[in-house]
C-alpha cells in the first residue's frame, strides 16, 4: 500500500517551502518559482492561483509583480496547503471503492479504521506549520539528520 500526497499537493508544498526560505515579502515570478522548485512552469499558475485564493500567497501581476507568502510561515499549516489545491483531505471517500461510505446504507468494513487513519493524518498535517516543515527540510538536506524516522519528523 502506498499512502502519498498527490503530485499537485507535493508541488504546492515545494512552492511554499521555497517562498518560506526567502526573506518575508520577497516576491518571485512564476518562472523563478518554477526553476527554484523544479516544477513545470505550466503548472505554476494553477497552483499559485489556488494558494492565493486560500489566502496563503499574495500575488500581483505586471512589472515588479510576483508571489510571496501572505502571512508568516508559522501561521500556515501543511493541511491548509493541501486543502487549497485539492479541495479537501479526501476524508469523504471510501477506502475500498469509489462510493462514499456516506452514500451507502451502511459503512464499509474498514470505514471506522480508515476514518481514524485519515483523522490522524489530518491532525499531523494541521499541526505542522510551514516554518517547521522548512526547518526539518533544511536539517535533513544539510545531513545533520541522524537517520531515524523520528529525528527527521
Amino acid at each position: 500500500m502506498r499512502l502519498a500526497l498527490t503530485k499537485r499537493s507535493g508541488d504546492a508544498i515545494r512552492i511554499l517551502l521555497y517562498l518560506a526560505s526567502l526573506p518575508p515579502g520577497q516576491k518571485q515570478t512564476s518562472s523563478q518559482i518554477a526553476e527554484a522548485s523544479s516544477i513545470s512552469a505550466g503548472n505554476i499558475p494553477m497552483l499559485v492561483a489556488a494558494l492565493s485564493r486560500a489566502g496563503i500567497l499574495e500575488c500581483t501581476r505586471g512589472p515588479g509583480g510576483g508571489c510571496a507568502l501572505a502571512r508568516d510561515a508559522s501561521q500556515v499549516n501543511i493541511a491548509q496547503a493541501v486543502i487549497a489545491v485539492e479541495g479537501s483531505l479526501g476524508t469523504e471517500r471510501c477506502a475500498i471503492d469509489d462510493v462514499g461510505c456516506h452514500e451507502r446504507a451502511y459503512p464499509c468494513g474498514i470505514h471506522h479504521s480508515w476514518t481514524a487513519v485519515l483523522r490522524a493524518l489530518t491532525g499531523e498535517l494541521t499541526g505542522l506549520s510551514l516554518a517547521d516543515a522548512l526547518t526539518r527540510h533544511e536539517v535533513n538536506r544539510s545531513g545533520t539528520w541522524a537517520g531515524s524516522a523520528e529525528q527527521g519528523r
